[in-house]
This record gives C-alpha cells, structure tokens and sequence, in this order.
C-alpha cells in the first residue's frame, strides 16, 4: 500500500472525528481489511477501500445523540470514551473510598491537634502533586494546543476538566486548620455533609491524578504517529 493510499484512509478517519489515538487503531484495521479483500478477490484499492467503508459504516456514522455537546460523534467513538472513562472513575471510586477510610480512623484514633496538622499537609500535598505532573511534564500536556485541528484522545477532556479542582480547592486546606474537634462527627448534619465533601474532593483528586498518568501514558505513544503524519498548528 502506498504512502498516498493510507493518507488517504487517514483523511476519511479524520473526517469521522476520530481522536488520534483511536484512529491509529482503526486505521491498522482499514489496512489490513483492504489488503485482505484485495489479496482475495482481486480488487483494486478503491474498490478494497470501498468495501472497508461500507463493513464499518455503522460504527463510524456521525450524529447528535442528543446529549449536553452539541458535536456529532458515532458509535465507535462513545465505546471507546465509555472504555477510557469507567476505568478511571471505578478506580477513582475506590481511592476515595479508602482515603475517607483512612481519615475518619485517624481522626477518631489521633489527637485532633495532630490529625489536623497532620491531615493539613496531607490535603496541601494532594492538590500539589496534580499541579508538579504538569509542570514536569508540561510539554506532553500543551501538545493538544499545537495540534488544535484534532483530537488526541478522550483522556485530553479528563485532564482539561478535572484539573480545575485543584485551583479552586484551596478552601479546603484552609477549612481543616479552622475547625474544631467533632467536623466529622456523624451524628451531626454538619459532620455528615464535611464528609460528604471530602470524599467528592478525595474523588475527584484521584480522577485528576490517574487521568494524567493514562493521558501521559497516551500521548508519550502516539508521539512518533503524530510527527510523522500531522504538522503544528500555526
């Protein structure tokens, strides 16, 4: 197959909104498929290609499905978000689970003038760690800026929308050194809603966390696909 003839595949995929790192996928299913039916039925690439078209029609049609985006997606496209996106959330889940697990023992088993020291830094630390990831590996995280025309993949939106937490979290680093004694005592509304807002912060500083280990993990891998195939924006 030729140079021209696979750009050609890749300018069709890119036309379905395929993110990049879903459309390397794809893009080694259309090769094969149309070297398969060439090499069996004789036929020539337009034709093969043609055929390829047709078998992943369904999967690659565009259109609104009537959520809060306004943009067409497909099928294909919403499967591979859904297989990307539970992962991260279950996990996410789980840490937070255990992190809320962990403080209400401490804060039940240490005394509160440690435990709140102690658990101060504990929360300075966890909005810290997100904001470090990015400065060390800042040039993996503007690469979507240099590449506006496309998307790199789904984790991209996580790390986009997630990151804004740390930011505007700070008030709870302060609310743990201004507290007294019972905050999360459960018997009380308040203590019940100061847990309540600890494990969503304790979630989603986690999500923040594994979705840029697995957007980092992303992007260090198509790299190489997307110098070769695809010039910077201007």
């Amino acid at each position: 197959m030729t140079i021209e003839q696979k750009n050609e595949i890749r300018q069709y995929l890119l036309s379905k909104k395929l993110p990049v790192d879903l459309l390397m996928e794809v893009e080694d299913h259309f090769i094969s498929q149309i070297n398969e039916v060439q090499a069996e039925k004789n036929l020539s690439f337009d034709e093969a290609f043609n055929v390829a078209i047709i078998s992943w029609y369904d999967d690659l049609k565009l259109s609104w499905d009537g959520n809060w985006s306004l943009e067409d997606t497909s099928v294909l496209i919403k499967k591979s978000t859904r297989q990307k996106l539970y992962p991260i959330l279950k996990k996410s889940f789980v840490v937070a689970v255990l992190c809320q697990a962990v403080m209400i023992l401490c804060y039940s088993t240490v005394p509160f003038n440690v435990f709140r020291i102690s658990f101060g830094i504990l929360i300075l630390l966890i909005m810290v760690f997100p904001l470090i990831i990015y400065i060390k590996e800042k040039k993996y995280f503007d690469l979507p800026k240099k590449y506006k025309n496309i998307r790199l993949s789904a984790y991209q939106d996580l790390v986009t929308v997630f990151f804004i937490l740390p930011m505007s979290s700070g008030w709870l680093f302060r609310f743990v050194f201004e507290v007294n004694d019972g905050f999360l005592d459960l018997n009380f509304m308040k203590g019940i809603v100061v847990n309540f807002l600890f494990a969503f912060f304790f979630f989603f500083e986690a999500t923040i966390i594994i979705a840029q280990q697995k957007y980092l993990e992303m992007i260090k891998n198509i790299v190489p696909y997307l110098h070769e195939n695809f010039k910077v924006s201007n």
